[in-house]
């Protein structure tokens, strides 16, 4: 057996050591430390919050509806004899539309003057009676005091003197009926003159004219038909003129004042109106204030949908940012302005809007810079560059 030279061993254990050492200088060599880096400024478009002279305006929906509208009423009942016209008919103020028969009206109002007639007689009568009253009152009076100056010595003086008291008291009391009767007569006369006047009003009314002159909608009685006082009977349109109406919210309608002049927006076209009526107390059901605004009808259609631009209070020298720089978060409003290349988040208060301009109530001052765009993606305190 051959024995390993000593050489070759020591060269051995060399190798051994030096692989040993390299072990442990790997596993006792010191971790190398994370370098930190900083992000880059994150670019955004920044405008300046501005001052501005502002003539706000909002648009609302609305309709179209006739200036003037009737829906007529009999005053009186009765059986429709006369029916002169038809839906679309043209009418003037005063035209006739519709007739009731009128033949017991006739004898009601042939009865009042009759009524009347004789209670006037009546009057003539007893004012003649009773300048005969007056005379032979005059004249019993003579007689008793002729017979208290014959004196009461005898019994047949006494009798004639009683009697000629008794016949004057007679006369005296027919004179006062007589002067109750004309005295009364005035108010006789008047209560069956206003009888008289109620029962020609009553036949007039059984012609149902037109109030004004329009357009006739529907006519709701046919004739023979029965009418009673609460039936609909007509309906009269004015299209000479046409209203916008539309339902608007608090915040506008105190800033709106009757008189004023808005635009209607009908398609393409637009028209001038002025306003004729503001709703003050809002609906009970929707909380809103009615508006109506007039103008001449140009041959618009009643009931067409229509627009109004309402033009509010202008607004002088106000803070304004672009629309675009608002941003919303849990029902509040917020702008980011930059400030030394850092992002400030700052809640505002809104005030009007302007087509792309919003005013700025409180939150912000003038001059200072705010993201235009992208907020809802920026956050407090980012370093930013504009």
């Amino acid at each position: 057996m051959q024995k390993t030279p000593l050489g070759a061993k020591y060269t051995l254990f060399l190798a051994l050591g030096i692989v040993l050492i390299l072990a442990l200088i790997i596993v006792t060599r010191p971790q190398p430390q994370a370098q930190q880096s900083e992000l880059p400024p994150v670019k955004v478009a920044a405008a300046p919050v501005v001052l501005s002279d502002l003539q706000p305006s909002v648009r609302v929906g609305g309709y179209l509806q006739p200036a003037q509208q009737a829906r007529l009423q009999f005053q009186v009942q009765g059986r429709l004899q006369e029916r002169w016209v038809e839906p679309g008919d043209m009418v003037a103020a005063g035209d006739k539309l519709l007739r009731l028969e009128q033949e017991d009206y006739r004898d009601l109002v042939a009865e009042a003057e009759a009524q009347l007639a004789l209670e006037q007689a009546a009057l003539a009568r007893d004012r003649k009676l009773l300048a005969l009253a007056e005379r032979n009152r005059a004249l019993q009076q003579d007689e008793v005091a002729r017979q208290q100056r014959l004196g009461s010595e005898s019994l047949s003086s006494k009798a004639a003197l009683d009697a000629a008291r008794q016949r004057l008291i007679q006369l005296q009391a027919e004179e006062a009926q007589l002067r109750y009767s004309v005295d009364t007569a005035p108010a006789r006369l008047d209560k069956l003159a206003a009888t008289l006047r109620r029962a020609r009003r009553n036949l007039a009314r059984t012609t149902l004219q037109a109030p004004f002159a329009g357009t006739v909608n529907r006519v709701l009685v046919e004739v023979g038909d029965d009418v009673s006082p609460n039936d609909v009977a007509l309906e009269l349109l004015d299209l000479s003129q046409l209203e916008f109406y539309a339902e608007i919210d608090r915040a506008v309608v105190t800033q709106l004042q009757r008189g004023q002049s808005i635009e209607v927006l009908v398609g393409e076209k637009v028209y001038g109106a002025e306003i004729v009526a503001l709703q003050q107390h809002p609906d009970p059901d929707t909380y809103t204030y009615a508006l109506r605004a007039r103008f001449d009808n140009p041959g618009l259609v009643s009931g067409a949908n229509a627009e109004a631009r309402l033009l509010l209070p202008e607004l002088n020298q106000v803070m304004t940012v672009p629309v675009s720089a608002l941003v919303h978060d849990n029902g509040r409003i917020y702008l980011f302005v930059v400030r030394d290349g850092v992002l400030q988040r700052r809640q505002v208060r809104l005030g009007a809007r302007q087509g792309e301009r919003q005013v700025i109530l409180s939150g912000v001052e003038a001059g200072e810079r705010v993201v235009t765009r992208g907020g809802a993606s920026l956050s407090d305190g980012l370093k930013v560059e504009s």
